[in-house]
């Protein structure tokens, strides 16, 4: 119960976090300003385009991908022992991308606060880097407790990789692709632990999201892009969310025989 508990709170700051960035970037003069002038930015920049579209946000809309995720959820969530939370995980990044396209195409409005020549339609949240934040997080929770950092380190570069490229060929805004990584965490945030696989704390979490901001930091640097250490810098908190879970070890055993776990501290 105690790490249900955490784990709804920590979807509901998750999703308070999307709001804010819909809400200021959306809703705020400012915000509009700011968001539309670093889309123009990205937009058409082509240096990087091929390496993008191999790697990219072209892979998260093929089926291969899917099939492949699908896979590796299945076999990380038996290796783990995690059989109850593998439909869920299966399930969950397709609802991201149905929610996503939801929210931008029917329910939420843009108003028109500034003059804008390209993209005047609301753009937010962005569908593909749902599709592809899903398949990085469901990999993190089906994942024994040892691999499910470096899929956080890992799956952080590849999304802010997918994002750079939706930015550059004029598909997404900025705060489109930070509302998807938000709305995906709140989501795959909501499946347990399993009773016998334990999850890491705060602390080692912490250290996750530290290394996991590096690459994409590097990469901003390299590539002339600031915006792109944003996207990686909120990937890597959120991934690094997603591997923790209570710490459980065996005590003696019940008056049956049987190994009794007594949870420790839950996050």
């Amino acid at each position: 119960m105690k790490e249900m508990a955490a784990r709804v709170t920590g979807s509901i700051v998750l999703l308070a976090g999307m709001a804010a960035v819909y809400l200021v970037a959306v809703w705020t003069r400012r915000g509009q300003s700011a968001d539309q002038r670093l889309y123009e930015e990205m937009f058409g920049a082509s240096s990087w385009r091929e390496l993008l579209h191999r790697i990219g946000f072209e892979r998260v809309t093929d089926p291969r991908l899917w099939v492949v995720a699908g896979v590796v959820v299945i076999g990380l969530g038996l290796l783990s022992r995690r059989r109850a939370s593998i439909i869920p995980l299966l399930v969950l990044p397709v609802v991201g991308v149905v929610v996503a396209r939801a929210l931008r195409t029917v329910i939420l409005p843009r108003p028109e606060l500034i003059d804008i020549v390209r993209a005047a339609y609301n753009t937010f949240p962005s569908g593909h880097t749902a599709a592809a934040a899903g398949c990085v997080a469901a990999a993190i929770r089906a994942a024994p407790r040892p691999l499910a950092p470096i899929m956080a380190v890992v799956g952080a570069m590849w999304v802010t990789v997918v994002g750079q490229g939706l930015m550059e060929v004029g598909a997404h805004r900025p705060s489109d692709v930070i509302g998807s990584l938000f709305m995906v965490g709140a989501l795959l945030i909501l499946v347990p632990t399993s009773s016998r696989e334990r999850g890491w704390g705060p602390v080692a979490a912490v250290g996750t999201a530290v290394v996991g901001l590096v690459g994409p930091l590097l990469w901003a640097a390299y590539t002339g892009h600031p915006i792109l250490a944003v996207v990686g810098v909120v990937a890597a908190v959120v991934f690094a969310l997603l591997t923790l879970g209570p710490s459980r070890r065996s005590v003696g055993p019940h008056a049956s025989g049987t190994p009794r776990e007594v949870p420790a501290r839950t996050w």
